[in-house]
Order: C-alpha cells, then sequence, then structure tokens
C-alpha cells in the first residue's frame, strides 16, 4: 500500500510540475515572440510563467525526495559505522517531522494571505490558491519521508558520486 501511494504521489506530482514546465516555456516564448516580432508584449505573461516556475520548483522539492537526490554533507557518515541503516531511519523520522513543521508554518502563511485578501500584483487575483502549493510540497516530503522510515526498502539509494 505505501508503495502505491508513494508511486501515486510521484506520478501525479511529475505530471504537473511537467506541465508548469511546460507552461512556463510556452509563456515566455509567446512573450518574447510578441515583443521581438511584434513590438507588443501581452500583460502578464511573464508573471504568470513565475508562478508556474514557483510550481514546478516547489514540486521539486518532493521529487527530489522521492529520488533521494536532495544534496546533503557526507563527511560525517563514517560515524554511523554499522549502524548507518538505522540512522538513515532516525533521520528520515527527523525529515519527516521537520517538513510536517514546516507544511504547518506555510499554512499558517497561506492562511495569513487569504485573511488579508493579498492580491497579485499587476494581474490581480488572489494568491492565495497558487500559494497551497507551499504547504502541499512540505506535508508530501514528510509523507514521503515518514515512508521511507516505516519500510526503507522503498527508498532509492545510488553509489554514484555527485557530478
Amino acid at each position: 500500500m505505501l508503495r502505491s501511494i508513494l508511486k501515486g504521489l510521484t506520478l501525479t506530482e511529475s505530471i504537473v510540475a511537467t506541465a508548469a514546465y511546460a507552461l512556463v516555456a510556452a509563456l515566455l516564448m509567446v512573450d518574447v515572440i510578441g515583443r521581438e516580432v511584434f513590438s507588443s508584449a501581452v500583460l502578464g505573461l511573464q508573471q504568470i510563467a513565475v508562478y508556474g516556475a514557483i510550481i514546478a520548483g516547489f514540486l521539486g522539492l518532493t521529487l527530489a525526495t522521492t529520488d533521494n537526490s536532495h544534496l546533503r554533507p557526507e563527511f560525517l557518515d563514517f560515524l554511523a559505522g554499522r549502524h548507518g541503516h538505522e540512522v538513515a531511519r532516525v533521520g528520515d523520522v527527523l525529515s519527516a517531522v521537520f517538513f510536517f513543521a514546516g507544511s504547518y508554518v506555510a499554512w499558517t502563511f497561506v492562511q495569513t494571505s487569504m485573511d488579508s485578501g493579498d492580491k497579485a500584483p499587476v494581474l490581480y487575483f488572489a494568491l492565495w490558491p497558487l500559494q497551497l502549493i507551499i504547504p502541499y510540497a512540505f506535508g508530501s516530503a514528510g509523507v514521503k519521508h515518514l515512508i521511507f522510515a516505516i519500510r526503507p526498502d522503498l527508498k532509492i539509494y545510488s553509489d554514484k558520486p555527485a557530478g
């Protein structure tokens, strides 16, 4: 069951992140063509592209969590010794707690934005629906770390050095 939850989250997040980046690319191409060919920019395209990039970026956090590809220092790994797997599980639990706390803080940020009626500059739509990606991304990363703590066999390990 945990494997299917992980796969479902990853597939959905991958599709949305890809669509967001495709939208960003399309909007920026239309903007550049409009300015360079027709000498006329379309109001708001760059702002929408920025919001699309923010969504894709936050989903990148969750996708990096799935792939276990976050940057981390390795210079103290020798301290774990033969207890490396147990230390990794404790690390996943602590990471889950950190991400759930981040999700809570991000949710209070969204609530504040909702209550104050924050609007996007130039486009004047409510910002809070777009900001929901922040608590979602932290919550999803927390869920994934919790899954890895419960089922370490689902965590992807790579012995290849970075670079």
